[in-house]
């Protein structure tokens, strides 16, 4: 018999996890929902366990951007959650009562978040912090006062949540509305499980001694650490893309430490600069996680074909896939999505689930 999704989280022992979507309409919601009651309903936590926020506005009756009616929270008694002290109120004018806890740091569009206990169940529309750093905050607040697992809904295209230094564990969500056909939803949920599972880079202890130096700089293993080299030119692609592919050429593999984003615009330059470099050329570059990337899995390919691996410090732990079949745009069951699925992913890849249908692969 397949685990349950809840089995998957609860095996995991995490104490945060976030549901990271590739687009609108793919089920974070309802994975959300199915995974609380799942929870709940197999003893597997008690309601007072559990907390609940976003990284963004969730919830809601209908969608802001494509008008199509959307699942509802309806968290339990004792549940916890973050979000604006108006959809509180306005979940209270539709009967749900609330205990508030405490006002969360941070600001959103819709106002302060504020952390409350579900005293009477109803809706509530969640909206919670809207920077990494205020929803890490909110998820230590939320474990104080007693959660041993918070779930975050994470924003529409916003890997950010599943950052090691955010969340313990993820679970993405992918659908038929995050492309034209299944086969195109598949490969373009393939790229993006790539990119957030690549290798993690065996030099950790030497991103821990040297991060902190600089944007950008090198050391070279070969020589037990003692070239350092620091990047002091302009913070602009294509003059650190310049001088990335100068150390290669100089030095015997060395290792680029990045403190920042691995974007489209610098992937582009390196690319462009490794085209004239020497074909002997080799080099590792390494960023905080797989989050940090901005560019296409495509690219880091390209790159790595031209010389200039990219690695983490930090791993992402993905628990699960699960996918919806539902998009307006064309028809698509359940097994032509699981299909199409299969014939992308790679061989070891996190449970497909299906929580409406039950379908599961391994």
């Amino acid at each position: 018999m397949a685990p349950h999704l809840a089995q998957i989280v609860a095996k995991a022992n995490v104490s945060s996890l976030s549901l990271i979507g590739l687009a609108k309409n793919v089920g974070k919601t309802t994975t959300t929902n199915h995974l609380l009651a799942s929870l709940l309903a197999q003893g597997l936590y008690r309601a007072s366990e559990l907390a609940l926020t976003s990284l963004g506005l969730d919830g809601e009756a209908v969608d802001a951007l494509t008008g199509l009616p959307k699942p509802r929270y309806v968290p339990q008694p004792g549940m916890l959650v973050a979000t604006t002290a108006e959809l509180l109120r306005l979940a209270e004018n539709e009967g749900v009562q609330v205990e508030r806890l405490q006002q969360l740091p941070g600001r959103t569009a819709l106002g302060p978040v504020v952390l409350a206990r579900i005293i009477e169940p109803g809706r509530v529309i969640i909206a919670g912090p809207t920077l990494l750093r205020d929803l890490r905050s909110a998820l230590d607040k939320m474990q104080e006062f007693g959660a041993r697992l918070s779930i975050v809904d994470g924003a529409i295209n916003r890997l950010g949540a599943a950052s090691p230094e955010i969340t313990d564990a993820c679970i993405l969500c992918t659908g038929a509305s995050a492309a034209a056909t299944p086969a195109l939803v598949a490969r373009r949920t393939a790229g993006i499980l790539s990119q957030l599972t690549i290798k993690q880079t065996p030099w950790i202890q030497a991103h821990k001694n040297y991060a902190s130096q600089a944007r950008l700089l090198m050391f070279c293993p070969h020589d037990a650490g003692e070239t350092i080299a620091v990047y002091s030119g302009l913070t602009e692609p294509m003059s650190e893309a310049a001088w990335i592919v100068t150390q290669m050429g100089a030095y015997n593999h060395p290792v680029f430490i990045l403190n920042g984003a691995l974007s489209e615009e610098l992937a582009k330059a390196l690319l462009a600069h490794l085209s004239t470099s020497p074909s002997y050329a080799r080099g590792l570059l390494t960023i905080k996680n797989a989050t940090k990337i901005l560019c296409h899995i495509s690219t880091l390919q390209k790159l790595e074909g031209k010389g200039l691996q990219v690695q983490a410090l930090q791993s992402i732990n993905i628990l699960a896939l699960t996918i919806n079949p539902y998009t307006p745009e064309y028809a698509c069951t359940s097994q032509q999505l699981m299909d199409a699925l299969l014939e992308e992913l790679p061989a070891q890849h996190p449970p497909a689930i299906d929580v409406v249908s039950g379908l599961y692969s391994s």
